[in-house]
């Protein structure tokens, strides 16, 4: 008989659960039967139902009002007389089957094994089973809930339960089944997928994640052919095991269609919501195991996804790229962790006095060759590696104390701006860092501007809004940089609480050549002073485009022309020789 899984979630984030079988062949019962001493021809002779105590055990469970135990009382009453081993077996594993699915939805194994107690065997000329008989049914009852918890145990552990699909445990050993049964020129290949959410897409819901990895493995199975086997290995990710692969082009064939599968925008009950699958693969060889033919397979789905390709396939230069970038990652670990970081500062300048109104930090790192590592992969590392928010404690602690000493010590009233990562505007903690850090430092929020960047926004929502509104309302001054690369909202950029517009240095930088550059700057100059904004022009690096920069009333501008980013200790000399009146 069958006995089926259900979850207590709701229905509408729920799959129905894989069916689970528990049941004795004929052998195993005549076995459990000679245990407990019970001769076969004489129990099954004479086994019947007292119907008065099972009335007298319904009234007292109220099993008539239970939907969950009606069956099972339907089952006894209608129990047939002088069955034979087969037949008597069959009607054991029905039994069985109507009690663990009563057990299952929290009916007491107590109320069961009392329903049992209605079962009597005995005759004049024989000796009375019952007792017997009841022992055997109740270590049927015993057993049979015992395996049934170790099987939905066993199920939690090796498949999702709202896909239905084998989890990533059970990658490994599918794999190496596979690969155990190749024979000579025969190929298996893993398929990793990891599906992202359009990045302007709202927070959803659990709900609507797992109603979302449902429609998923309904669409991933309708395009993969039935001899694949399909695995959800995490949070909107998958993988497929494909037996028998001819060459890469069928590998090509079925990322290009998985592709075209997710193209539409995916209508679920509540929402709609765009997702795009990137894919990486990995064929076996004579010396893969399947340990490295999976790592193979993460690895090139990771390369995909770094690279916004939809499809990598494993190979000995994504495995150099890997060991490259593990190579780099250890070298910025060991450099955050011994404080090697440093920043360097690039002069702000008014234009109308030439003088020095500010800086921005820019983090500054290179390895032991020589070799210079960007900012933003820098910040990438630390971000995957969970140190994000302690690189953030540290830019914030550094530019108050370089801040501390330019104003407090030197007494030149320039102001330090920091970008901050996206990541940032959620963390409530925030502002309270700020305050802390000044107060430590002893200088004011205005001393401090922190730049956002337009993508940074783009999740401008309810934690966000809070965590910026606040910062405002302590007295901090907000950066938009890089305007004009990213896609701000207009009416958000009135709403928010932004004091100064940073113009992308790659609409400024060749104003004296493009016409139509010369113009994106000049509207986005008059829309900012439209809003109240101030201006500040990046990249400048002549004086032809000074000029041009001066005619679109722009007042603060940084670039080469001025200075490139310094050392604090050259930056020091250069803002007292441009000191501010």
């Amino acid at each position: 008989m069958i006995a089926t899984l259900e979850s207590t979630q709701p229905a509408e984030a729920e799959m129905q659960a894989p069916e689970i079988e528990i049941s004795y062949q004929e052998q195993e019962i005549s076995d459990k039967l000679d245990y407990y001493g019970l001769r076969k021809d004489r129990l099954l002779a004479n086994l019947t139902i007292n119907i008065a105590l099972l009335e007298k055990q319904v009234r007292a469970e109220k099993i008539d009002a239970d939907v969950l135990l009606s069956p099972l009382k339907e089952a006894l009453v209608a129990w047939p007389q002088r069955l034979n081993l087969s037949q008597f077996t069959n009607h054991i594993n029905q039994l069985i089957f109507l009690w663990l699915s009563a057990i299952q939805h929290h009916v007491s194994v107590q109320t069961i094994l009392n329903l049992m107690r209605c079962f009597e065997s005995k005759s004049l000329f024989s000796s009375d089973y019952s007792n017997k008989f009841h022992l055997f049914l109740f270590d049927l009852v015993a057993e049979t809930t015992q395996q049934f918890q170790q099987q939905q145990l066993s199920y939690v552990l090796n498949f999702d339960r709202h896909t239905q699909l084998p989890n990533a445990s059970q990658i490994d050993q599918y794999l190496e089944k596979k690969l155990n049964k190749l024979v000579k020129n025969q190929t298996v290949a893993i398929f990793s997928i990891q599906f992202m959410i359009a990045k302007n897409s709202p927070v959803y819901s659990h709900i609507i994640t797992v109603n979302l990895s449902q429609k998923i493995t309904e669409i991933l199975k309708h395009n993969i052919s039935p001899s694949y086997e399909l695995f959800h290995s995490g949070n909107l990710r998958f993988d497929v095991l494909i037996p028998h692969v001819e060459s890469d082009i069928q590998l090509n064939l079925l990322a290009a269609k998985l592709g075209r599968s997710f193209e539409e925008m995916l209508i679920l009950s509540r929402e709609s919501v765009l997702v795009t699958p990137f894919c990486g693969g990995a064929c076996s060889d004579v010396t893969t195991n399947s340990t490295e033919l999976y790592a193979n397979a993460k690895s090139a789905l990771e390369s995909a996804v770094a690279k916004k390709q939809y499809f990598i396939m494993y190979s000995d230069v994504i495995k150099q790229e890997l060991e490259l970038q593990n190579t780099i990652e250890n070298k910025v670990l060991e450099a955050f962790s011994t404080d090697s970081l440093t920043l360097f500062f690039q002069p702000i300048v008014n234009i109308e006095q030439s003088t020095c109104a500010g800086a921005e930090l820019l983090l500054r790192w290179s390895d032991d060759a020589g070799q210079n590592i960007y900012p933003s992969v820098t910040i990438e590392i630390l971000n995957k590696v969970g140190k994000g928010k302690l690189f953030t404690r540290w830019l914030i602690n550094s530019a108050c104390r370089y801040a501390s000493e330019l104003i407090n010590d030197h007494q030149l009233p320039i102001y330090l701006t920091i970008n901050l990562r996206a990541e940032d505007l959620y963390d409530i903690e925030l502002p309270h860092l700020l305050l802390q850090s000044m107060a430590l430092w002893k200088i004011k929020p205005q001393d401090i501007v922190l730049e956002i960047t337009e993508n940074g926004i783009l999740e401008y929502n309810e934690s966000s809004t809070s965590v910026i509104k606040t910062l405002s309302e302590n007295g901090f001054r907000l950066a938009l940089d890089d305007f004009g690369t990213g896609f701000s909202s207009l009416s958000r950029l009135r709403t928010m609480p932004i004091d100064l517009i940073k113009i992308d240095q790659s609409f400024v930088r060749d104003i004296k050549h493009s016409r139509l550059d010369f113009d994106i700057v000049s509207s986005i100059a008059a829309l900012a002073y439209t809003l109240g904004k101030e201006v500040l022009a990046e990249g400048v690096e002549d004086e032809d485009c000074l000029e041009l920069i001066k005619r679109m009333k722009i007042h603060k501008c940084q670039g080469y022309f001025f200075a490139k980013p310094m050392p604090f200790e050259d930056f020091l000399i250069w803002a007292k020789q441009h000191p501010a009146t």
